[in-house]
């Protein structure tokens, strides 16, 4: 059984749209270890670019420093991490 990225459409609460896909199961456990503290807390600084880098992948090339707002960099990258764990 190979490996197929699902995606899915988003869009925030700013109207912006957003396309996420997901990764192998291998990608995953690297941004999960990137992204998460000792113990096992999630650090934004780190797991936010991780969701931008390899989740959001419209518009494509995405920086933290590119959104208008704190809110909707969350939103996004909390939406994102979301849909990488549970394909939905």
């Amino acid at each position: 059984m190979a490996f197929t990225p699902k995606r899915k459409e988003y869009k925030s609460s700013a109207g912006n749209e957003y396309t996420f896909q997901n990764v192998p199961n291998s990608k995953q456990a690297e941004i999960v270890d990137v992204g998460t503290g000792l113990h096992g807390k999630v650090l934004n600084s780190r797991m936010m670019p991780q969701m931008l880098e390899h989740v959001v992948v419209v518009p494509n090339g995405l920086k933290m420093d590119d959104f208008e707002s704190w809110e909707e960099l969350e939103e996004v990258t909390n939406e994102a991490f979301s849909f990488l764990r549970t394909g939905q």
